[in-house]
């Protein structure tokens, strides 16, 4: 059934980085927020990028909920899941549970989680964590600003939830633009794991 699984591998072949090739729509019910702040509905896209096409992400730094520092470049060498989310979308909240489940699934696979949390105070943040068991750092919306635009014209302004999928090298592998389903998320971590040559950069042991 459309929407449930994750896509096939030899689908990624002929996709390239930005530009938006749609290779999955999803007919879900997904919000963005508009310039007054309402949530206005969307679809969603999954897409997935083939290796040679992928373009790094530009580092980014920014202040997480706990008021602990974060800098993008901590995590290199590590498969990251950037979630941009806000507790006032109602699709956040009913992807939420499935982002919870996957990242304690993939803890020990060495994914790291990060939240974006968007047009959100810090309180309100934090109780929406609380509510989900989401124990992964989030970033403040204060900051939030340099963590999206690093992602570059592959994530559309007030993308409202959008997950993206960062390789070994920093390089996004795979965008949801809309609400994610646990299935399409784990198969799309999946994939990158089993990359494992692009795991070494170029000239590495």
């Amino acid at each position: 059934m459309i929407g449930t699984g994750f896509l096939p591998r030899p689908l990624r072949t002929a996709v390239a980085a930005l530009v938006p090739v749609v290779l999955l729509a999803i007919v879900l019910t997904g919000c963005s927020a508009s310039d007054s702040g309402s949530p206005t509905a969307t679809s969603s896209v999954v897409e997935q990028i083939a290796p040679e096409d992928r373009v790094e992400v530009e580092p980014f730094t920014g202040t997480q909920l706990d008021g602990e520092p974060f800098d993008s470049r901590d995590l290199a060498g590590q498969v990251v899941v950037y979630n941009v989310w806000g507790s006032w979308c109602a699709p956040c909240r009913t992807e939420a549970p499935a982002l919870a489940r996957v990242s304690r699934a993939n803890e020990d696979n060495g994914v790291q989680f990060i939240g974006i949390n968007v047009r959100d105070n810090d309180a309100a943040a934090v109780a929406f964590e609380d509510r989900y068991d989401i124990v992964y750092p989030s970033i403040s919306t204060d900051t939030s600003s340099a963590a999206l635009l690093a992602f570059g014209p592959a994530l559309p302004p007030s993308a409202v939830p959008s997950t993206m999928v960062v390789d070994y090298r920093g390089r996004l592998a795979a965008r949801v633009i809309g609400p994610v389903d646990e299935s399409t998320l784990e198969g799309l971590i999946a994939d990158v794991i089993a990359d494992v040559g692009e795991a070494t950069p170029e000239g590495g042991s």
